[in-house]
């Protein structure tokens, strides 16, 4: 059986250099405990240990290991956990993608991305969809692994890369983002020093298998005794079904996008919230209105506000809501253990309290860079005149006199639509692969602090409807960066004398019907 070093709750993994260490130790603590709520199917630790042994005989089997990547296209379940803990006990890396993306998506990631092999529970159409040649194994797989020589547990190092995460490039060409073990298994343990978790607190496990933060939601629980208890991914988005959820499966911690915040307050009694102990918000920014309204209404609650880019595993700053209520603004806060921040202009020199800049990151919590596009990595990492290798995010922010960082938008066109990354360069090149359209020009469509969607401008000759439009542009992209809204326009978009597409002169003629 894979096992990790044994130990207590509160010691489990201490001197783990990887996270599969760091999760089977948390596991072998506590074998009967319930470690997995999925719907109707509760799993023990002893019997997720021996899921994932299954996982593991079988990716030995076809040879993967350290240096190896794993797609894993299924959707959040008890089978994809053990998967999961499976591929980085034999020190390969995790790479999941969102099943309900377009077939063509997923095919551009897997073969971009060139993975071993690839895991999934969907049908055979969509399990061919990666490269000529790529092994694709099922759940079912796992049923002769009786048959199997027992898994390899080879060493791995804190710089072997546990995870791989794709996020929305400004091309079109999404980037692979390339974490290694001692970033993820350092924010295991700085969030267990932070908002302990043990026996008796349940985890719910939402946020989309592409989004970094699942990554914490279906692994650190089980290292220090919690149990991960699994949404029903026909009801993400439903405020009314979270909220329930909430109640019925006595959830003690949970993640929020700030708009889902908003609309979850007030949907849940005192009494059917009384379990409930920490509240995740990331994402997005969160406005003072909502962090208020949630304190007002849940008080005994911890709300964080976090921030991270997905090139800096997880978070990188947090900041604790309770006691601020009624100020102006809501920080993102302070660093997490091992990560350096910096307010820098553009020679990446810091800037003096206060003033404006752009946020690089650095520290133990760093990516090592984007998988197979060095260029962007070396454009995007990059060492300071000290010798430091930082991160630059393309976010504004300041410090203020506390050490608080606050954050003040982008640099460039990047927006976030219920925390999902989006680059809106990224919309526009798909939607002028369609041959009728000959320009396009996106913005962010906002309703009050938030950004619902994104509203589309298009050039186009031809009868194209704007149904039509959305659906060529649901066939290659993700359903939260299809346009919300599209604008058709029969003459050349609008431009400054620098040639960039005049975004007011734009809105004007829409507001005008020209």
């Amino acid at each position: 059986m894979l096992t990790g070093s044994t130990g207590t709750p509160a010691s489990v993994g201490s001197h783990s250099t990887s996270t599969g260490q760091l999760v089977l130790a948390g596991l072998d603590a506590a074998p009967q405990a319930v470690a997995v709520i999925d719907g109707q199917r509760l799993l023990t630790a002893r019997q997720l240990q021996q899921d994932a042994e299954r996982w593991a005989a079988l990716l030995t089997a076809h040879g993967v290991g350290v240096g190896h990547r794993v797609a894993v296209l299924m959707e959040r379940s008890a089978a994809h956990i053990a998967a999961a803990l499976g591929i980085i006990s034999v020190g390969a890396a995790y790479q999941p993608s969102d099943p309900q993306l377009p077939a063509p998506r997923i095919r551009e990631l897997l073969t971009q991305s060139r993975p071993t092999l690839l895991i999934t529970d969907t049908d055979s159409a969509a399990a061919q969809l990666g490269p000529a040649g790529l092994p694709v194994v099922t759940p079912a797989d796992t049923d002769r692994w009786t048959e199997l020589a027992p898994a390899v547990r080879p060493d791995i190092g804190g710089g072997d890369t546990v995870y791989v995460m794709h996020t929305s490039g400004t091309t079109g060409r999404p980037k692979g983002v390339v974490v290694p073990h001692r970033a993820l298994v350092r924010r295991f343990r700085w969030g267990q020093g932070v908002y302990p978790l043990g026996h008796g607190d349940r985890v719910l496990w939402h946020a989309n298998v592409g989004f970094d933060f699942s990554v914490w939601e279906m692994l650190a629980p089980l290292a220090f005794g919690a149990t991960v208890v699994v949404g029903d991914p026909k009801e993400a988005g439903d405020p009314d079904a979270l909220a329930a959820c909430l109640a019925r499966d006595a959830i003690t911690a949970v993640h929020f996008v700030p708009r889902m915040l908003g609309l979850v307050t007030g949907r849940l009694s005192a009494a059917q919230a009384a379990q409930l102990r920490y509240v995740f918000c990331g994402g997005a920014a969160m406005s003072a209105a909502a962090r208020d309204a949630w304190l007002a209404t849940y008080p005994w609650t911890l709300l964080f506000n976090q921030y991270g880019p997905t090139e800096t595993c997880i978070d990188s700053t947090t900041f604790l809501c309770n006691g601020s209520e009624h100020s102006g603004e809501v920080p993102i806060g302070t660093p997490v253990d091992g990560t350096h921040v910096r307010v820098a202009d553009h020679s990446l020199l810091p800037v003096a309290p206060g003033e404006t800049g752009e946020l690089l990151i650095g520290g133990t919590g760093l990516a090592d860079g984007y998988l197979h596009q060095p260029e962007r990595t070396a454009e995007r990492f990059v060492t300071d005149p000290y010798g430091e290798r930082l991160y630059r995010t393309g976010d504004l922010a300041r410090l203020d006199p506390d050490g608080r960082l606050f954050h003040l938008g982008r640099l460039d066109r990047q927006i976030q639509i219920n925390g999902v990354r989006t680059e809106l360069g990224e919309i526009e090149h798909e939607l002028l692969q369609h041959p009728d359209i000959q320009e396009a020009h996106v913005t962010a469509l906002t309703r009050g602090a938030d950004t619902i969607g994104t509203l589309a401008y298009v050039v186009t000759n031809a009868e194209l409807t704007a149904t039509a439009i959305r659906r060529h542009a649901a066939g290659l992209l993700p359903r939260t960066l299809v346009p919300t809204q599209i604008v058709r326009l029969n003459s050349p978009l609008p431009r400054t004398h620098k040639g960039e597409v005049d975004v007011q002169a734009l809105r004007a003629a829409h507001a005008l019907g020209l």
